[in-house]
């Protein structure tokens, strides 16, 4: 009998923080494809929104696209490195699948794109909503820390 022999491409983190200073290419490269796409859209949305703000709004628009910029460079770094530590099958079905709060906040992001370009809402009122974003994000990272600590509790109870 002949045994398969799978290959598993490591992928380097270098080198998928360098592809990530254009925002999503780094994820491409590790063939995260959503994610990639998804942060190529939140990143020219954070640009058009910064264009189309005025006044004290700039510097906050600003630092929410330079922030994200970095950011997305050191999350394609962190994922060429859990890429290299999982098997094939494990990684491809992590690559395929979105989390609920990323498709939530894409939803969002699309009606209220979607209601601008209808002249219901304008580019102004939309830059107001920018805090939402942070509590969001607050929101995901507290529930995440809630149910690492139910994990927690569970195990040392048995």
């Amino acid at each position: 009998m002949t045994e398969k022999k799978h290959v598993i491409n490591k992928k380097n983190p270098l080198g998928a923080a360098v592809l990530s200073t254009f925002p999503g290419v780094g994820l491409f490269y590790l063939g995260n494809y959503i994610k990639g796409f998804v942060y190529l859209v939140v990143f020219i949305t954070l640009i058009v929104l910064a264009a189309n703000s005025r006044g004290a709004e700039i510097p906050a628009f600003v630092l929410m696209v330079v922030g994200f910029y970095i950011f997305q460079i050191f999350d394609s770094f962190n994922e060429a490195k859990k890429t290299n530590e999982m098997d094939d099958e494990a990684n491809r079905l992590r690559m395929q699948t979105i989390p609920l709060w990323t498709s939530v906040l894409i939803l969002v992001v699309g009606i209220v794109l979607q209601l601008a370009s209808l002249d219901i809402i304008s580019y102004r009122q939309i830059t107001r909503l920018w805090p939402l974003i942070l509590v969001t994000l607050g929101i995901r990272y507290i529930y995440g820390y809630s149910k690492n600590q139910n994990v927690k509790e569970g195990d040392e109870n048995e």
